[in-house]
């Protein structure tokens, strides 16, 4: 029986917890590529392609908005597969990154079974650009604790 090739979902994020939750999610469905901030995230872009790209707004050496920036001048078709996941959600911010034509955006904590369906969806080209909201009421003290546990249980 032939393999098939998982699609490749690039990853940028610099919590370590956060990565490897989001990867455990993933994992069954995705490759998974993980770039800790922007700078290593457009390295990344120049020489790989992804069906998805999961965006933190708020990281170091720079920001999720300068990886959109990045990709509006140099793969603006990639920008329907960015879905911004992240805890950094004023109202500013959300048009400033529905601006770009992203594929959606959620909010951490995230409901993980939403988080798989975002993914599936950008990479289906499904997105439509909606905020998705937070749809657990959770603290992030909660997904670093289950961050924990699948490291321990995926190592």
């Amino acid at each position: 029986m032939p393999s098939v090739e998982k699609p490749i979902v690039l990853l940028v994020d610099d919590n370590e917890a956060t990565c490897t939750l989001i990867a455990a999610v993933l994992h069954r469905d995705f490759a998974i590529d993980v770039a800790s901030d922007g700078n290593e995230a457009m390295e990344k872009l120049r020489t790989g392609r992804y069906a998805a790209i999961l965006l933190d707004l708020r990281m170091p050496q720079p920001d999720g908005f300068a990886v959109l920036e990045f990709l509006r001048q140099h793969a603006p078709a990639q920008l329907r597969s960015v879905l911004v996941v992240t805890a950094s959600l004023q109202p500013a911010e959300v048009a400033r990154a529905k601006g770009y034509g992203v594929c959606g955006i959620i909010r951490k904590p995230f409901d993980v079974d939403l988080l798989l369906e975002a993914v599936k969806d950008c990479v289906s080209g499904n997105g439509d650009g909606n905020a998705l909201g937070n749809v657990i009421a959770s603290s992030g003290s909660v997904i670093l604790l289950i961050a924990g546990l699948l490291r321990q249980r995926l190592m």
